[in-house]
């Protein structure tokens, strides 16, 4: 391999590893976003009306003569099924059979113009200071969102709001986890739905001790979306000129578990070097050449690969082994990892610098306690490029260590820090 160029190679500890935008973002949602104490919402017994009077100014505007016809039809089914005592799950599955039958052959509100995720975190921008908006274009995923919207705006407030909760988690839940569903449009169906979850409070005290079980798992399935959807919009609104300094061409990079996640022929540690640039579906890409792969586009974010960067006591060579080299520990329970490097000790002994997982990091090991690994070939488990984008939605969901708050896409080094 192209030997990196000088000031390229570094031992991170995890604290610095951790980048600092998904960080802010979770602040930012903890403080102005919709939380069980979040206090711009009122909880009180018609918890749903004061949902639908925050609701008004900023759906209103997205939401035609269709919207009413369609939450004319589901509310009438609702009010004859409460009225005959139907089971929960019945009414969900009628009202959920009316809109998907609307979302099949209603009607199109589309294309709809969506701009940027703004500071207020309101539901949908329509009208950005900056006018760049992003069309949201017809599909049956954004048509059940945008209907079960709908219908929570002219739902008649006296119907339950657990029931409501439940219709429309049920409309909404699969269409938001789809790969080719608008992240603005999610992002308002998310924010919507943590909006009638936190309404389910009764008890009105700070904290809440009323909240169930499944309240707080749906608040968390809700939260975790949002805060990686707000940060990917600052991600995507990032200076180019920043990050291609970050990404150099010809620089050495390492595939962490996110882009392992992507091409599961990858290990992670792996090196590559950086080849060139390129925008898939408004995501900033890299073009990464593996040795082993060719050439790979990576997202350009920390958490997908890592550039190598230089400090004091690292060497490329040493004895045995060589930069880029596949090993095996020799201890019990023998983990594989990747040759980053040589450190040199005090004594000037050579200790071999070896990646081998997010849990494990980097470890400096003698020559006498590794072996040359292998293992064979991933190349047949390589995905095609068009499973990369399905795959890129499952590396947003891989959980993280305990006390950590970040997500694959958000994991981001911003220059500044």
């Amino acid at each position: 391999m192209t030997p990196p160029p000088e000031g390229r190679i570094s031992i991170c500890t995890p604290d610095q590893d951790v980048g600092m935008l998904h960080i802010r973002a979770a602040e930012h949602l903890e403080t102005y976003g919709q939380s069980p104490q979040h206090k711009q919402i009122l909880k009180s017994a018609n918890a749903l009306g004061n949902i639908q009077h925050s609701l008004n100014p900023e759906l209103r505007p997205l939401l035609k003569q269709w919207a009413r016809d369609l939450s004319l039809q589901t509310a009438r089914q609702i009010a004859k099924q409460i009225s005959n005592h139907t089971a929960q799950q019945q009414i969900i599955d009628s009202v959920g059979q009316i809109v998907r039958k609307w979302a099949v052959e209603g009607l199109s509100p589309f294309p709809i113009p969506l701009g940027p995720i703004d500071d207020d975190l309101t539901l949908v921008n329509l009208n950005p200071t900056d006018g760049v908006t992003q069309e949201c274009m017809d599909s049956t995923p954004h048509r059940l969102l945008i209907g079960a919207m709908a219908i929570i705006l002219y739902c008649d407030h006296t119907v339950p709001l657990v029931s409501i909760c439940d219709i429309y988690l049920n409309l909404t839940e699969k269409a938001m986890l789809a790969p080719e569903t608008n992240i603005r449009l999610v992002w308002a169906a998310a924010t919507l739905e943590n909006r009638l979850q936190v309404g389910l409070c009764w008890c009105l005290k700070e904290p809440c001790t009323c909240v169930t079980q499944k309240t707080v798992d749906t608040l968390t399935f809700i939260k975790n979306p949002q805060t990686q959807i707000y940060c990917s919009e600052r991600v995507r609104a990032r200076d180019p000129a920043l990050v291609m300094k970050q990404f150099e061409i010809g620089s050495t990079s390492f595939a962490r578990q996110k882009a392992c996640i992507l091409y599961p022929a990858l290990m992670e540690g792996e090196l590559g070097h950086i080849r060139a640039y390129c925008a898939t579906h408004g995501e900033f890409m890299a073009r990464v050449e593996f040795k082993a792969h060719g050439t790979l586009e990576i997202p350009a974010e920390i958490n997908f690969i890592h550039p190598l960067e230089s400090r004091e006591n690292w060497v490329q060579t040493g004895p045995q082994y060589e930069f880029g080299d596949k090993i095996t520990t020799l201890a019990v329970g023998s983990v594989t990892g990747i040759v980053h490097g040589f450190v040199i000790q005090p004594n000037r002994n050579l200790l071999v610098l070896v990646w081998f997982n997010e849990m494990d990091r980097y470890q400096q090991l003698s020559p006498d306690h590794i072996k040359p690994d292998k293992g064979s070939n991933r190349r047949d488990q390589m995905g095609s490029q068009g499973d990369v984008k399905h795959a890129y939605r499952a590396a947003l969901s891989q959980p993280t260590r305990q006390g950590e708050y970040k997500c694959g896409k958000c994991d981001w080094h911003t220059p500044d820090k």
